[in-house]
């Protein structure tokens, strides 16, 4: 984390928003999401338009761009690629074919918590764009709910910048806490709804739809 911050720190000054809008591109539209730390990014680009060495308006509208961008890339590459595979006669195919139709659900009956809320956790919202895609979702309503996501997203990490001041130590701690509180309410919520559909299934009984 101390080399990423000190590469940050020597880069956002000289490229400033336009560094965080390829970052955040990259977050969501390829696999190398996982190792892209567009969200950080964001936080120190904060720390330093706070200081008076950036502007904060352009970062924040390089993030929303940038995430908008490669969230929609995202979304295509799961559509065109997914339909590639699963009309494939391979094992990845059939493998693929066998959890569509779960994905399918997922993504059909509770858009807000597959996409909205994992557009807001690290690591989950890298293959959220592409799993979308291939889960057959409808674009309108997929992007109604990831821009919902994206906002909020941009919130939290324009927050953890704006109450780490001038601590860098202070934004790693705040981003992993961020996370980590993120991920465990998504956990809670999807726990909740499974357990609350669990409960409902009994009462309709067997003949119902």
């Amino acid at each position: 984390m101390d080399l990423l911050l000190s590469s940050l720190l020597e880069l956002l000054p000289v490229h400033g928003p336009w560094l965080i809008f390829l970052l955040a591109v990259l977050e969501t539209s390829f696999v190398t999401g996982l190792v892209v730390p567009s969200g950080v990014a964001t936080s120190v680009g904060t720390v330093l338009a706070l200081q008076g060495s950036l502007e904060l308006a352009p970062l924040i509208g390089a993030a929303l761009a940038g995430g908008a961008v490669g969230d929609l890339v995202g979304f295509w590459i799961g559509r065109v690629g997914g339909a590639r595979v699963l009309d494939g006669n391979g094992r990845l195919s059939l493998f693929a074919a066998r959890r569509h139709a779960a994905v399918s659900r997922l993504f059909g009956r509770h858009p807000f918590y597959s996409v909205t809320l994992a557009r807001l956790v690290s690591f989950v919202r890298t293959l959220m764009p592409m799993a979308a895609g291939m889960s057959g979702l409808a674009f309108p309503r997929y992007l109604s709910y990831e821009l919902l996501g994206l906002v909020g997203w941009a919130a939290i990490y324009v927050g953890i910048g704006a109450l780490a001041g001038e601590s860098w130590e202070l934004v790693t701690q705040l981003v992993g806490a961020g996370g980590a509180a993120i991920f465990a309410v998504a956990g809670a919520l999807l726990w909740w709804t499974l357990r609350r559909r669990a409960r409902r299934r009994p009462a309709l009984g067997p003949g119902s739809p």
